[in-house]
């Protein structure tokens, strides 16, 4: 469990990791089939940026327990994501990494909409939402009172339709202090903590230098090998989510100043998202600190892992990795001031002592 003072932090990022999602073949047979569906768009002709480039923040984000109207529906997962590897998951796949401790596939394929991999949203949200209810509803609150946002300056961007190359920075948005106005004006301060230099706002250490825009739609890039800290603020409580091979997309307005559209997709390696979330469920809960509770839970979550942390799959090996896909909106903001480091607290449960420990 992570909280911060003055300081309510959306993203920690790092730098370089190649990771991607989802599994498996269509039909009983076990053959791959490979598709187009589910994909970002590819980049265009070669067309150099001519505007002042805009900054564009969350305002709002879906975990998988919404539409993207922000309605409860079920299956709303089946729309986040990519299909990153490819390939459309069955039950009867048979060129998959291993369910963990011999989970039956069912629980966790297929693939969603044209094999989008998110076994985050069909598997954990549900979990999560057990421990802090409406999730998505509630961390979008949070955006709408200042606490947070995440932004994504694109350099260059202009009005044309189509842009190749565009080099792009990820920002971690903190406290602002009011509620934003949305309307432009919103000069949004940015965590040190994702900056090379804490003095210089232009330092992101997360670049998207071949970025690119394709009919109204901006791409992280072709080859994305970016890891990112997503920190989502939930009445105080932070809950982590360390993605590796991000891949974004958003569909901008035809004004190019909102994103009518968002998505963020990649992996989650399941050792790592176990630790993450021991801390918040021993925050939430801290009841669940003691007996097998707390790994009851954190058994579920390994349970949910689809794929190989490397982003490949192997059917001889255990499957170590979750595939995750999330929903947007973002609108034009300002980057405001470098805001103090943030300060953290809290005490996670521990793990259980190895036997004879």
């Amino acid at each position: 469990m992570m909280r911060q003072s003055r300081i309510a932090v959306a993203v920690y990022l790092a730098t370089a990791l190649v990771s991607v999602t989802g599994c498996g073949s269509e039909a009983a047979a076990p053959v791959v089939q490979d598709v187009d569906l589910g994909q970002p768009p590819a980049p265009g002709p070669e067309q150099a940026g001519d505007g002042e480039g805009v900054a564009f923040a969350i305002d709002r984000l879906f975990l998988g327990d919404t539409d993207r109207d922000g309605k409860k529906a079920a299956g709303s997962w089946k729309q986040y994501g990519f299909n990153l590897d490819g390939k459309v998951s069955s039950t009867v796949s048979q060129d998959l990494c291993k369910p963990v401790d011999d989970t039956a596939p069912s629980e966790v394929y297929p693939d969603g909409a044209d094999g989008i991999d998110n076994s985050f949203g069909s598997k954990l949200v549900g979990l999560i939402s057990n421990l802090l209810t409406d999730p998505s509803t509630r961390v979008s609150d949070a955006i709408g009172k200042g606490d947070f946002t995440v932004i994504f300056k694109v350099d260059g961007l202009g009005e044309r339709p189509s842009y190749n190359p565009l080099t792009a920075k990820l920002y971690g948005g903190a406290t602002l202090g009011a509620a934003p106005t949305w309307d432009g004006t919103d000069r949004w301060p940015v965590v040190p903590e994702l900056l090379d230099d804490a003095q210089d706002v232009e330092s992101s250490k997360v670049v998207f230098p071949a970025s690119y825009v394709v009919d109204d739609t901006w791409v992280s890039g072709p080859d994305s090998q970016v890891t990112f800290r997503l920190n989502l603020t939930v009445s105080d409580t932070i809950i982590g989510l360390t993605i590796r091979n991000v891949r974004i997309a958003m569909d901008l307005a035809p004004d190019h100043k909102s994103v009518v559209k968002g998505t963020i997709a990649g992996v989650l390696e399941t050792a790592v998202l176990v630790e993450e979330l021991r801390g918040v469920i021993g925050a939430v809960q801290p009841n669940f600190c003691e007996g097998a509770a707390l790994e009851t839970i954190l058994d579920q979550v390994r349970r949910a892992s689809d794929i190989m942390k490397d982003g490949g799959q192997d059917p001889s090996k255990e499957c170590d990795a979750i595939s995750i896909g999330i929903g947007f909106t973002a609108r034009a903001v300002q980057l405001g001031e470098i805001a103090p480091p943030a300060v953290t607290t809290g005490v996670p449960c521990q793990p259980a002592p190895a036997d004879g420990g």
